[in-house]
């Protein structure tokens, strides 16, 4: 599409057009969410509240005007409620016997509480509907069922529902009448697009450009985006002669890059109608900066507006301030995807503007920038660079924590801050977290305490210090717990919440039967919760049940991992039916949480969920770059499950693909990116390493090591147990290079961690387990035979406890442990000794290689190979010539596909079988016995 000039003569603002409340575009393609809502509005119940949740440009303010306009006719009296006007709404049809409140941009809106506690104190008769709107429910949604009295002794209707992106394209043919002509919806977005650039033309008095479109297969358009498409075809394409009925052929549309088209027409204008209102752009600021920065700060009162015009830099001319106040207030642009665009240009562009938007904010403007900036975090603008981040950290610091009165503002931000927003917003929201925890033990009252040291909690355990954590999450429990005693039905939703919280606490100090305990009590206490409390039960039993899977993985309860995970996958899947931007993430956690399937020997049962949660992720990405490090998470997943099958050379595509994007990731925030680089390298390290590819893997695991060893010295508890295992991997892997000697220091300050870790958390005795075995074999390896028996032995007695506990999650470690302590007896001369543990070896990785024959085949040769050779060794060539022969033929096959990686090794098991062949061959002479 071309860029527009100057076109003031059609006396139509651009963007106007796409308001909602002008309705250019007949109301279409929504009959089915329409429907719904007119029957939730019909129902019976004297209050019913209602969350409408879908992206910036779905259609929901359209849907609520078209909603109350047929509610209407009906009879019903319907109010946008305007914001700060909450509690005026109420108490404006307290005597209509039937009436919708619309309260859009909800998840913003301060009032809200008290307009709810508003309706449960004037409703005596009739019906009342309060329709929220947002781009997702979140923290704010969940925090209104406790902090209103609505929910004192009455359980009020509470449902939600989502838009999808797209229109509905299964309806029939339908007559505009403001067209004059048939509108087929029933076909694809192409057909709907032609009836927009109808109407728009119509609107603006130009012909009709013909547009071509190709939309692509898996492309599903927002409404908005076709309303954009449609006016910026006109735009660019209706000027052909006088009277013509039909213009000349556009390039094809891009409808996603529309709305930049919108608003570069919109731009355009600007300059001459602000020029003529006084204010001219000059070295300080133009128009555009100060429309912009007017926007993002919220304020359209006059005082608020010259505050804008100061900031941006922008002089009006001397005695025309109040003109051009007028103009500022007349262009802003009131599709809020279009004002985000707009910041998100304009500051993107310019530092300094950035900078003086954020310089010296009061207490009012920070707040209106970080509900700005929040909101536009969810669903952030593809043009210029993302300055979301840098907006919210400096709102957020401006905000005062020292009087009382402060809490309030601290706790609503608080409940914005999503921290699926990006690694930029994260520690933005745990300082403030820590800020509204030290105000609220001072002047909190018990809920609010409550609340500030549940988050507080929390963010300790994000920190990596959950041995701190777990008081203060106690502590608020121990809140909840007396004011759910006084009102139950009131303050269930929030214990359910710190419970939760609790039981994350208890898992990051290894107390695995405390979390079940909790995660359990959470359960039992959401099938208390009546029906129309479901929003909320739903989504702490989902939690409640995933967390329960984790606990379940700890302590080796292996068959009720599956159960659990698929009961809160079948939660979380109906909620994001309700709110996507918020549960969909939560959907993909729990499908990677079936990672645990492959930790205890079932990576074929994990597959398919790791495979599902590796494609939500990507199209999340797509759409909200902040979802790269969760995507890269899912495909570690993915590639661990792919290597755990012996799928090696898939698994390396998914993990190199999730290293790249780790690395992008890491240019972007390096410090806050780190820990999963360094897990993204490990991983393909550790891969490379397997399957022969030594001299990359010894590249990516000391890039991954020198991280770690920095993350630890900056955070010795949190990574400790990571450094421990890049350095147990690097052993692993010079070792195959024959660097015997830095293979053992490696693993030494491994087990030297690990030994600390595994006195302070059980957890950590599996790795102990692992570094026990490795240094065994490391000391092997340097011909220290006397010192590799003694960590081996305790290697294997140590896995046995843990098999009889869990004989899923550790039977593989304990095969492999019974190998290397058989392993060592034959290099001590203990031939007859190294039997037992070496057939025990044989007879455990034949049974895993039977259902698991790729990850499995190379151990089980390795096995029988070590065990043809005690055998030899104590004589019995005859048994030992079958397993020769067998190593020989399975290590044939591995080096037919891998020869790199295993030519060696099938070299020695030649080796064995041809020692053994000639020993039978050429058997040692019987001794004559002694004779007196």
């Amino acid at each position: 599409m071309s860029r527009p000039g100057a076109d003031e003569a059609w006396g139509v603002r651009p963007a106007a057009l796409l308001a909602p409340e002008r309705g250019v575009v007949p109301f279409m393609g929504r009959g089915r969410e329409l429907a719904d809502l007119r029957a939730w509005v019909r129902s019976r119940e004297p209050v019913a509240l209602r969350l409408l949740c879908g992206l910036g440009g779905v259609g929901k303010t359209r849907l609520a005007l078209e909603l109350g306009r047929r509610m209407r006719r009906t009879g019903w009296t319907v109010v946008h409620v305007p914001p700060g006007q909450e509690v005026a709404a109420v108490a404006g049809v307290a005597t209509a016997r039937r009436a919708l409140l619309v309260v859009d941009d909800a998840g913003s809106r301060p009032g809200l509480s008290a307009m709810l506690d508003a309706v449960g104190e004037t409703r005596a008769h009739g019906r009342l509907r309060v329709l929220c709107i947002a781009r997702t429910g979140g923290q704010w949604w969940r925090r209104v069922r406790w902090t209103s009295t609505l929910w004192a002794g009455r359980t009020p209707s509470v449902t939600q529902m989502a838009l999808e992106p797209a229109l509905d394209r299964k309806l029939d043919v339908a007559f505009d009448p403001a067209l004059g002509l048939e509108v087929d919806r029933s076909d694809d977005d192409r057909a709907l697009l032609e009836a927009f650039v109808t109407r728009f033309a119509r609107v603006l008095g130009r012909p009709v450009p013909e547009v071509p479109f190709e939309p692509a297969p898996d492309q599903r358009l927002r409404v908005l985006d076709l309303h954009a498409a449609a006016l910026a075809a006109v735009l660019d394409g209706g000027r052909g002669a006088p009277g013509a009925r039909r213009a000349p052929a556009l390039d094809a549309v891009d409808a996603v890059g529309a709305l930049d088209v919108v608003l570069d027409h919109e731009r355009a204008a600007w300059a001459g109608s602000a020029a003529a209102a006084g204010l001219v752009a000059g070295p300080g600021g133009t128009a555009e900066a100060a429309l912009a920065t007017a926007t993002l700060l919220g304020d359209t009162s006059d005082d608020g507006v010259r505050a804008a015009l100061r900031r941006a830099g922008v002089e009006p001319a001397p005695g025309r301030t109040a003109e051009a106040v007028t103009w500022v207030r007349a262009h802003l642009l009131g599709v809020p995807r279009l004002a985000e665009l707009l910041v998100s240009r304009v500051l993107g562009a310019s530092a300094e503007l950035t900078a003086a938007c954020t310089r010296d904010l009061e207490p009012g403007e920070a707040l209106g920038v970080l509900a700005f900036a929040t909101g536009m975090s969810l669903d952030r603008p593809a043009a210029g660079p993302d300055v979301t981040g840098e907006l919210i950290a400096a709102a957020a610091s401006a905000l005062p924590d020292e009087r009382p009165e402060d809490l309030a503002g601290l706790m609503r931000v608080a409940r914005w801050l999503p921290r699926s927003s990006g690694p930029l917003v994260v520690p933005v929201l745990d300082r403030v977290t820590h800020r509204v925890a030290e105000l609220a033990r001072t002047v909190g009252d018990e809920a609010e305490r409550g609340e500030a040291l549940s988050d507080l909690g929390v963010v300790l355990v994000a920190e990596g210090d959950p041995s701190a954590a777990v008081p203060v999450l106690r502590e608020a429990v121990g809140l909840w717990r007396g004011l759910a005693w006084a009102d139950e039905d009131r303050y269930r939703p929030p214990l359910c919440t710190a419970l939760n919280n609790l039981g994350l606490g208890y898992w990051g100090v290894g107390r695995h039967r405390d979390a079940l305990a909790v995660q359990e009590e959470v359960i039992a206490l959401c099938g208390r919760f009546p029906p129309g409390d479901a929003p909320w039960a739903d989504a702490e039993h989902a939690r409640a049940l995933q967390n329960a899977g984790v606990s379940y993985t700890e302590l080796g309860r292996v068959s009720e991992i599956e159960p659990a995970q698929r009961a809160s996958l079948d939660i979380y899947r109906r909620l994001a039916e309700g709110d996507p931007v918020q549960y969909e993430p939560r959907v993909a956690a729990v499908l990677g949480n079936f990672e645990a399937l492959t930790e205890n020997g079932r990576p074929d049962d994990a597959l398919p969920a790791n495979a599902e949660a590796v494609a939500i992720r990507r199209r999340l990405a797509a759409a909200r770059p902040e979802h790269l490090g969760e995507l890269a998470w899912s495909l570690g997943q993915l590639g661990t499950t792919l290597e755990a099958l012996g799928r090696y050379e898939e698994a390396g595509t998914v993990l190199v693909e999730a290293l790249e994007i780790q690395r992008r990731l890491a240019k972007e925030n390096a410090r806050g990116t780190r820990a999963d680089l360094a897990g993204a390298l490990s991983a393909l390290g550790a891969l490379y390493s397997t399957t022969g590819r030594a001299d990359e893997s010894i590249r990516l695991e000391r890039e991954a090591l020198e991280i770690r060893r920095e993350l630890t010295r900056e955070h010795p508890e949190r990574y400790l147990h990571y450094l421990a295992h890049s350095l147990s991997n690097l052993g692993v892997t010079y070792a195959r290079r024959g660097r015997y000697d830095e293979a053992v220091l490696l693993e030494e300050e491994a087990l030297g961690i690990r030994r600390g870790l595994a006195s302070q958390n059980a957890r950590s005795l599996k790795y102990l387990a692992q570094s026990l075995s490795n240094l065994g074999v490391r000391y092997a390896d340097l011909g220290r035979f006397e010192e590799s028996l003694r960590p081996t032995q305790e290697a294997v007695d140590m896995l046995r406890r843990l098999v009889r506990e869990q004989p899923e999650k550790y039977r593989t470690g304990l095969a492999e442990a019974l190998a290397n302590l058989g392993a060592t007896l034959l290099d001590l001369d203990k031939a007859e000794d190294a039997l037992r543990p070496m057939r025990e070896a044989v007879a455990m990785r034949r049974q895993l290689a039977v259902e698991h024959p790729d990850k499995h085949r190379p151990d089980l040769a390795l096995a029988i190979s070590n065990l043809a050779s005690a055998l030899s060794a104590t004589g019995d060539n005859v048994a030992a010539l079958g397993h020769a022969r067998e190593a020989v033929e399975m290590r044939r096959r591995l080096a037919a596909d891998l020869p790199e990686r295993y030519r060696a090794e099938l070299e020695r098991s030649r080796a064995v079988l041809a020692r053994v062949e000639a020993a039978i061959r050429n058997p040692p002479p019987v001794r004559s016995p002694d004779t007196a």
